[in-house]
């Protein structure tokens, strides 16, 4: 099977390793580089060429949108073609949107999102400059790697719009070289105990208003305990069902008097539980776990911990 070459870039480092996953598990001979910032992303591209650029929006030293605008002036340049740029960024919203397609984005996904979205994406890509090995995956004769749902047949699936089952990826935690550069050894250092298990006084006290984002869609909470690590977040599930254990979720805080600074952290659910026994119930406790590790979205977190607790 042709070897695809991929550059994915992303600060975070759960992020880049849950593309990485996605992409091994459909490619077997691809080859995937890997950037934490913009202006690494910026010396793979000065160096080499890839089938497809997978790029997240905020990012120190070089957004990336300037990623973007940057690469699409070097092609004009130069007289290339424009390579597959995929945006992978927490920023829905129409304005971002908008500056994104204006820079010349081929396509573009919110956070978080499943694998299976993910590979949709790719492949609509993936087809305007790869039509033999699309046809080749369609008719089950790519070789690919065997998933825990099934077999390297999936691929097909996605593109003839039958489900699959995404593999559980497993979610690293929080380094403690983050917690350590948050803290400093002062006597914000409390702040990182636990936090998210249910107990009578989280359940009933309110620190705020949230939004929780997972690829099931997006519920309004209310933030109930929090720390550096983990948090509990009620939410009202009338009209959509909560989100599941191990979903990725992306938590939007906004610190107390910086309300022009939100922080859209990724975690993961590590607890659902209903607020009471009853078949009419439709609020759930959910329990989830920090796995960030933007310095600038954890100084916000930082900031805001200090202020409840």
């Amino acid at each position: 099977m042709q070897k695809l070459r991929f550059l994915v870039v992303d600060d975070a480092g759960f992020i880049r390793d849950l593309i990485k996953r996605t992409l091994k598990g459909q490619f077997t001979q691809c080859h995937i580089d890997e950037a934490i910032n913009g202006k690494k992303a910026q010396s793979m591209l000065n160096r080499g060429t890839y089938d497809l650029i997978l790029c997240d929006w905020e990012m120190p030293e070089m957004s990336g949108l300037e990623v973007l605008q940057w690469l699409r002036a070097r092609e004009t340049e130069q007289d290339k073609a424009a390579c597959p740029f995929m945006m992978v960024t927490s920023r829905g919203d129409k304005s971002h949107v908008i500056k994104a397609v204006e820079s010349g984005v081929s396509d573009y996904i919110g956070k978080p999102f499943s694998s299976e979205q993910l590979l949709k994406k790719v492949f609509k890509l993936l087809v305007v400059n790869h039509r033999d090995l699309i046809r080749a995956i369609l008719k089950g004769s790519a070789t690919m790697n065997p998933t825990s749902s099934g077999t390297g047949n999936d691929s097909a699936s996605v593109l003839t719009a039958k489900p699959i089952t995404p593999k559980t990826v497993s979610q690293p935690g929080l380094g403690d070289a983050s917690v350590n550069l948050l803290t400093a050894g002062s006597p914000s250092s409390k702040l990182v105990g636990k936090a998210g298990e249910p107990n009578k006084r989280s359940a009933s006290r309110s620190l705020g208003k949230v939004t929780l984002r997972s690829p099931r869609g997006q519920w309004q909470g209310i933030l109930r305990d929090i720390s550096l690590t983990d948090m509990a977040v009620t939410i009202d599930f009338s009209d959509l069902p909560p989100p599941a254990v191990l979903d990725q979720v992306v938590i939007d805080i906004t610190a107390k008097n910086r309300s022009d600074e939100v922080a859209r952290i990724n975690t993961f659910t590590t607890s659902v539980q209903l607020q009471d026994k009853s078949l009419d119930c439709h609020k759930a406790q959910i329990s989830i776990h920090v796995v960030d590790d933007d310095p600038v979205k954890l100084e916000i977190l930082s900031h805001y911990v200090g202020q409840v607790r």
